[in-house]
């Protein structure tokens, strides 16, 4: 695919949005709080929130080496890129990282990950995963949604849909929810002093002319009262409408 001049638009007529800010291929989020920036040539990174060692890293897209950067644009809240494998999978992967709306004096961020293959049949199995240092205080609860509202629990449950890293300290505490019945499953793991929060995507063999999509989203906000503007984030994300595949 020829490549496409970076870009972002806004509609005269439309309301305001909040628009990634562009520079080559990184992204900057212009939202009030700690710098959160992506780098579409390390996608695993994900969206870095934060300085240095103490930063966390949201929504990376886990790809194996093979893999080149294609295409990339940005559109109003959306900055999108396009990763095809060089191995016998023949994937093609397209990562929309989305600013999304968050209440509860947050911030909150969007993955939309799409797949295909241009062989008659290939593995489909992909990850979306957030890192975050370990700290003294820390805590983790998992949730479920349930009817428009999110069942949390102290330890691991097999039905989890979200994960909330409750901070200790001044920190701000972090969301981490697949879609239900987009995401597999989602499961924590130490990582070299971090947890990493992964979140695996299609689990079945995918054809040639089918698409494959999926949603994860992490949200940050205050410590204080973080049970209840997660599980507002949490279930307006479920209740968002399926995305249409072909």
């Amino acid at each position: 695919m020829k490549s496409s001049a970076t870009r972002s638009t806004t509609s005269k007529s439309a309301p305001a949005v909040d628009c990634w800010d562009i520079s080559d291929r990184r992204g900057h989020d212009p939202r009030p709080g700690a710098a959160a920036t992506i780098d579409l040539d390390f996608p695993g990174a994900g969206i870095v929130v934060g300085e240095s060692a103490s930063a966390h890293h949201l929504l990376g897209l886990d790809l194996e080496p093979h893999w080149r950067l294609a295409d990339h644009w940005a559109r109003a809240a959306d900055l999108t890129a396009v990763y095809e494998s060089n191995d016998a999978r023949r994937l093609r992967a397209t990562a929309m990282w989305r600013l999304h709306p968050c209440g509860g004096g947050g911030r909150a961020w969007q993955a939309v990950v799409s797949a295909q293959t241009a062989l008659l049949q290939s593995d489909s199995i992909l990850a979306v995963t957030s890192t975050f240092r370990a700290a003294p205080g820390d805590a983790w609860l998992w949730g479920t949604c349930r009817d428009g509202s999110v069942d949390w629990q102290p330890a691991v449950t097999t039905d989890a849909t979200c994960v909330l890293l409750r901070a200790g300290g001044a920190r701000a505490s972090v969301l981490v929810a697949g879609h239900p019945g987009e995401v597999q499953r989602i499961e924590t793991r130490p990582r070299g002093g971090h947890t990493a929060v992964t979140c695996w995507l299609f689990s079945s063999a995918l054809e040639k002319g089918v698409l494959l999509r999926s949603r994860v989203l992490a949200a940050e906000g205050p410590a204080h009262g973080d049970e209840a503007w997660a599980t507002a984030a949490a279930a307006s994300f479920a209740a968002l409408p399926p995305l249409l595949t072909t």
